[in-house]
């Protein structure tokens, strides 16, 4: 961060959890259908972001596609279970894309240096699934000191079960700020207006 104003600031960023997503894998159909209807949810989140002109950014599994691009991975991943999903959720020409190889956001990654050249303070996470990529991409922002906002309802894992242990894990061990959707805007506000007092 740059200045002493720039720290000061507090800045959001939209994390959105690998729902470039081909579901081919075991319970992925329940996944899938689990997904489909967060879709709604988040992209109101997504407007609000874009409205307000804060960085969205795709954090994405790259199923080993060689030289991966967006364009290669939602061809790879369009089939039958994620066509509606992918249609509905895939990338803005001004929203941003990371490859990741594993579960977290931030392994092997550039999110964490692209999120410091943006100065970003807090991260709102949603996705799947809740409790792998979601919650491991949560952990190591905590570790890197940002706050976490979690919309409970625009992130799912297979059963609830997993949701459930996700959910507590992040808001009683990563200290994340767990609401639903439709609190988010009031959030985002108060966040935004406090950089101009």
């Amino acid at each position: 961060m740059n200045s002493s104003n720039q720290k000061d600031k507090q800045l959001p960023a939209l994390l959105i959890i690998d729902l470039i997503n081909s579901f081919t894998f075991k319970h992925g159909s329940v996944l899938a259908e689990k997904s489909i209807h967060m879709v709604p949810k988040i992209n109101y989140i997504r407007d609000i972001f874009k409205n307000k002109k804060l960085p969205t950014i795709y954090v994405n599994d790259h199923y080993k596609i060689e030289k991966p691009t967006q364009e290669k991975l939602i061809k790879h991943c369009l089939n039958p279970l994620s066509y509606d999903l992918i249609k509905q959720i895939q990338p803005n020409e001004e929203d941003y894309f990371i490859f990741k190889p594993n579960y977290s956001g931030f392994y092997l990654t550039n999110l964490d240096e692209l999120l410091k050249k943006l100065n970003i303070t807090h991260l709102v996470i949603v996705g799947v699934a809740g409790n792998r990529c979601v919650l491991f991409t949560a952990n190591d922002a905590f570790m890197r000191d940002y706050n976490l906002i979690i919309p409970q309802d625009a992130i799912s894992s297979v059963t609830d079960y997993d949701e459930k242990v996700a959910i507590y894990m992040m808001k009683d061990i990563l200290n994340a700020t767990v609401i639903q959707t439709q609190e988010i805007e009031e959030i985002i506000n108060h966040l935004v207006s406090s950089n101009y007092q």
